[in-house]
């Protein structure tokens, strides 16, 4: 090697942490016109030196070698390549060990430590992976395929023993496409497991995994989620000791989405009622607190019109207002109230969600005795559409999960301390 490429090859040599046991043997810049030029490094093993055998711990010689290449992180903006005939050693059992190299994982194919490094940190920085593939020069597919293996290997080594609260929700890679269902520890605020559909099958998987890394299902005592039946199934099928908390969010959201209906078959029952409650439909839905000083106004001048809408309205703020009791026999009280009123009133569109309350009344009253919500969940969920509108939907739903567990599952990346230092 000329003084530049050994000045060079000692450079590489200390950022790849090598030891006296490897050599840089060698420096190449290869024109590749039209596209730019790459920078290709060669290590061999130094001759005379034993290697660390990956499966017993004892240093062994080589016993044969296998060409292999790694990408490595951009030196001087060329596209740099580690290259090396890694020595498999001869164990002693009858069967080669492959060496472990110090500048890649192990189980890494393509790219070195302090590339995936780079990568990892990119994509928990919320950057979509088609941009990370944009920027680094690597194919998405293969910046997939990393990921998934990191994710994966962090996932299978988290520690979920001790879990007691649970959330459940469930959210679409597309609108109106195949779901996936994620089970949160709510005391620890991380996504512990993505199970696709939102069934009863789900709460099974989710009871294995929990097993899995060290959790107890029998030792479950609250879930919360929705009022899927099919949730209810598998909560008692799977998680025996576990009380079911109806969300507070969805219990309230039965109503909105009724309040809406009401509004909306309302205005087409003459031109009149057309005229009024044209351009209310957030005045009904916000909270009053939401409202601005005019759609107050507005509201309150509603309210003077003798409308089903309004009436609706006033049933949904009743049931927000069940759960400002101290006690769960003054919400039990409260809630049968306004069920009877609902019940009796001329507003069909809201007894749906009194014979909805009436029939999930024990999992509703539950909240009042472990004050649990999703509200956990709601924020992670705004975290997990943020990265849908980025990456404009997921084709694979293997992607959408590696993305939750990335941003979601707070596991530990040992390659992170490596990006940091370098």
């Amino acid at each position: 090697m000329n003084p530049q490429s050994q000045m060079l090859a000692a450079l590489i040599s200390k950022s790849l942490n090598l030891g006296p046991e490897w050599t840089v043997v060698d420096v190449e810049m290869r024109e590749c016109d039209p596209e730019p030029d790459e920078l290709h490094v060669y290590v061999e093993r130094t001759p005379g030196h034993a290697l660390k055998c990956p499966k017993c711990g004892a240093m062994h010689g080589a016993y044969d070698t296998r060409k292999r290449t790694w990408r490595h992180l951009d030196i001087w903006q060329y596209k740099t390549y580690i290259h090396c005939e890694v020595p498999r050693l001869d164990c002693g059992d009858g069967k080669p060990v492959t060496a472990e190299v110090p500048w890649a994982a192990p189980d890494a194919k393509h790219f070195t430590a302090l590339f995936e490094a780079q990568v990892l940190v990119m994509a928990m920085s919320s950057m979509p992976v088609a941009g990370i593939a944009g920027v680094v020069r690597e194919h998405d597919t293969r910046i997939w395929a990393m990921l998934g293996r990191i994710v994966s290997k962090a996932h299978a080594e988290a520690d979920f023993s001790g879990v007691t609260d649970v959330g459940v929700d469930e959210t679409a890679r597309r609108r109106g496409h195949n779901y996936l269902t994620s089970f949160v520890d709510l005391d620890g605020e991380r996504v512990m497991v993505c199970a696709l559909g939102r069934d009863a099958g789900t709460v099974a998987e989710f009871a294995r995994e929990l097993e899995a890394h060290g959790g107890d299902p029998g030792a479950v005592a609250v879930v919360t989620c929705d009022l899927s039946p099919a949730f209810a199934k598998g909560v008692a099928e799977h998680l025996p000791n576990a009380e079911r908390v109806a969300d507070r969010f969805h219990v309230i959201q039965l109503a909105t989405r009724q309040l809406d209906k009401v509004r909306a078959a309302e205005a087409k029952e003459s031109k009149e009622k057309r005229a009024l409650l044209s351009r209310t439909k957030y005045i009904w839905l916000k909270n009053e607190s939401s409202l601005t000083e005019g759609q107050a106004e507005r509201k309150r001048s509603l309210a003077k019109e003798h409308l089903k809408t309004s009436r609706a309205c006033a049933m949904k703020e009743a049931l927000q207002a069940v759960y400002e009791c101290g006690t769960r026999e003054e919400a039990e009280s409260e809630l049968d109230a306004l069920c009877s009123w609902i019940m009796h009133s001329n507003v069909p569109q809201m007894k749906a969600v009194a014979k909805t309350i009436r029939e999930n009344k024990a999992e509703i009253l539950n909240y009042f005795d472990h004050r649990l919500t999703n509200a956990v969940l709601e924020g992670m969920n705004s975290v997990i559409q943020s990265a849908k509108r980025q990456a404009r939907g997921f084709s694979n739903l293997e992607y959408f999960k590696t993305i939750i567990y990335l941003k979601l599952g707070k596991l530990h990346f040992p390659q992170l301390p490596a990006c940091a230092t370098h």
